[in-house]
């Protein structure tokens, strides 16, 4: 057997094989053994057709899935092994046409680590606006807690106000006849969830109990049924209960009852630190997916088109996961949205590259920078998994045994992140000049 790398380019090799006519016919007798016996001729019991027979008696043709099956991965190996090339994706065969006595020829074309130039990395340029916690977004978040332990109220003489949840029987009608799935008894309906076909709360507002109202609406043009989609219809409603929620009053007793403090100051306290941990986290990732944006764009990092691929399936795969835990499938979203695999994975294309790109680059830093992980870094991150697995870090580490070194390999890339912030330029400005640059902008024009 013989391999010649043809070029790189574009981060695909282009690899020719050749396999000895020996090893092919090594090949065609393995794939014998397996095809005489799945195959009958009369005279002969299964399995022992002599195999000359059975190539006049089939064409030899029926031989070679097999035996391609059985050379070529194994040609495929001792190529990459001479030729020192690390494949990053599956390969792609191109195999002419077979002749006896001849060596087998194979093209292939595989996915490479690219080689990434990078640009100017260090001292990037980042603007971000300045994050921080005021007084109003404390009272919002308060207000949200007070309004998730609001108490509901039976209304009996008032009508149907928006935020009130009403009980109510319905059914709907298309060009006067009941459409089926349009009609429900007992169905609990918040005012103004923005649950039901929009248009169709709004007009329970004022309703009263025991009272029949017509509600018209318009069914959106892309409703997941599309024998309803851009319909009118016309739902006859019985509201048949009404209750309002009742807010609490902000004071101790309430913040005794909904957390650990003894007072609503300390109370309000806790959440103002909470929304400052979730600030300066969403500040950190703001600024290091800025930075990996700018030093992506400052350097040159070839994709070969298998790469994207790959990385598309595995984000596919992720979202068909989500999709599972709110029992869903990937069919049933595409009928949803009217949309196919091929719309999905044209959506997912700019991340996918974005991501490959960005996982490339950090490596190429890795290897460029030095980066080592020391083992106090293991040692924490095995404390960390400890805490989240509810255990001891030794029985941590014995659960992570099998995925250390992608573990390391995790933190060097992190490592990797923080160089670049750490040697990045970051000015923080506040929102009001961009709305400033907005309204110069409009008025130059």
């Amino acid at each position: 057997m013989g391999a010649v790398l043809e070029k790189i380019e574009n981060s695909e090799a282009y690899i020719a094989i050749e396999v000895d006519p020996d090893k092919l016919e090594e090949g065609l007798e393995h794939a014998y053994r397996k095809v005489v016996k799945q195959v009958s001729i009369p005279g002969f019991r299964r399995g022992r057709v002599p195999r000359q027979l059975l190539e006049a008696h089939f064409g030899k043709e029926v031989l070679y899935q097999d035996a391609l099956e059985y050379i070529v991965p194994h040609a495929y190996e001792e190529a990459i092994t001479e030729l020192s090339i690390e494949p990053i994706a599956q390969p792609d065969f191109d195999i002419e046409e077979i002749e006896d006595g001849q060596p087998l020829q194979v093209k292939v074309r595989v996915a490479v680590k690219p080689d990434v130039q990078l640009g100017e990395i260090e001292g990037l340029e980042v603007r971000i606006p300045r994050m921080e916690i005021t007084d109003q977004d404390v009272e919002r978040r308060l207000e949200d807690i007070r309004s998730r332990y609001a108490q509901l109220e039976e209304k009996t003489d008032e009508p149907v106000e928006s935020g009130d949840v009403a009980t109510i029987d319905f059914a709907g009608y298309i060009d006067g006849e009941l459409f089926e799935g349009g009609a429900g008894e007992d169905y609990s309906l918040e005012i103004g969830s923005n649950t039901f076909i929009p248009g169709f709360e709004e007009q329970l507002i004022g309703a009263r109990i025991g009272e029949e109202k017509e509600v018209k609406v318009t069914f959106p043009e892309e409703y997941h049924a599309e024998d309803l989609a851009g319909k009118e219809a016309l739902f006859k409603v019985t509201v048949k209960t009404i209750e309002t929620r009742k807010l609490r009053e902000l004071d101790d007793e309430f913040a005794q009852e909904v957390s650990q403090f003894d007072t609503l100051a300390e109370f309000k306290e806790d959440i103002r630190n909470n929304l400052v941990q979730m600030m300066e986290g969403r500040k950190k990732e703001f600024i290091n997916q800025e930075v990996l944006d700018k030093a992506v764009a400052a350097s040159e990092i070839p994709l070969a088109e298998a790469v994207v691929n790959m990385q598309i399936e595995h984000m596919l795969q992720q979202f068909s996961q989500r999709l599972a835990s709110q029992g869903l499938t990937l069919e049933q979203y595409y009928q949803f949205t009217a949309s196919t695999q091929e719309d999905l994975e044209n959506d997912m294309r700019p991340e996918a590259e974005r991501t490959a790109k960005i996982n490339f680059l950090l490596e190429k830093i890795v290897e460029e920078k030095g980066i080592e992980v020391t083992d106090e870094e293991m040692d924490k991150q095995i404390e960390e998994a400890a805490q989240g697995m509810g255990v001891d870090p030794e029985q941590a580490k014995q659960n992570l045994a099998g995925i250390m070194d992608n573990l390391e390999f995790s933190v060097k890339m992190d490592k990797a992140v923080k160089y670049l912030v750490d040697h990045a330029k970051i000015e923080e400005y506040e929102t009001s000049e961009v709305n400033d640059e907005q309204s110069e902008s409009a008025s130059d024009e």
